[in-house]
């Protein structure tokens, strides 16, 4: 049953993708071409925003979210640090959090077209885990995307867990928050696995984002700085 729901879903979202084109991509496209740089964007976004939610409810998800107050309304120099247990867990983020933002993502998905444009648009930076120096130059790229006002999302523990458990949180992620001197919203994200890699039946289930107090790292002295992993990392598991 459990190959017939993700078929169902992967329908859905490849007929989702299609109608995006038609829908989004193009006359965003048609709406650059018109100058309308800014509208465009927020038409894609938007789109981009339902086709997440529209993923999640497919694979017969509904959210709960807590911790909306902490998300800083006039504020855009923003870094939110996640755990990371599925496949759910960026059409979840995406779908649901109320500010568009975007994430450090392996350089594959640049090749998808409808998800590069849109993922462009969010700006994401691209990461070749097998690469050095890619994965400074993606620091540096998350850096000034968040300078210039534009949110980033990062997994430390750089690969999904594929459970309710948490893997091995690499301290060294948390510099692309510090040098931007951003402020950092933890994440903890609930139940994803057991939407998708851990389900074992067709059932409703729910998945939980808590958004926890803000950390303004600009106002955090030295010895602040150097305990800020383990402070992030223990909020997120919830310590």
């Amino acid at each position: 049953m459990i190959k017939l729901h993700i078929y169902l879903a992967t329908l859905y979202a490849c007929i989702h993708f299609l109608f995006s084109m038609i829908l989004g991509i193009i006359p965003g496209t048609i709406l650059r071409t018109l100058g309308l740089k800014k509208i465009a964007e927020r038409y894609i976004r938007y789109n981009g925003e339902m086709l997440s939610r529209g993923i999640v409810v497919a694979l017969g998800g509904y959210v709960t979210i807590k911790g909306l107050e902490h998300i800083p309304k006039n504020e855009k120099r923003l870094c939110f640090v996640s755990n990371h247990k599925s496949l759910v867990d960026i059409p979840l983020v995406v779908g649901y959090l109320p500010i568009p933002l975007g994430f450090i993502a392996k350089k594959e998905l640049h090749n998808i077209p409808i998800l590069r444009t849109w993922m462009d648009i969010l700006g994401c930076v691209y990461i070749d885990r097998n690469d050095l120096r890619s994965q400074i130059k993606a620091i540096l790229d998350g850096v000034s995307a968040i300078k210039a006002g534009r949110p980033q999302l990062i997994f430390p523990e750089g690969t999904r867990s594929k459970s309710e458990s948490f893997g091995t949180f690499k301290p060294g992620s948390i510099k692309l928050a510090t040098r931007a001197k951003a402020i950092i919203l933890p994440l903890t994200i609930n139940n994803t696995s057991l939407l998708l890699e851990s389900k074992t039946r067709i059932r409703r289930q729910e998945l939980e984002l808590i958004i926890h107090e803000p950390i303004d790292t600009a106002k955090l002295s030295d010895a602040e700085l150097k305990e800020l992993p383990e402070r992030v990392f223990s909020i997120i598991r919830g310590e």
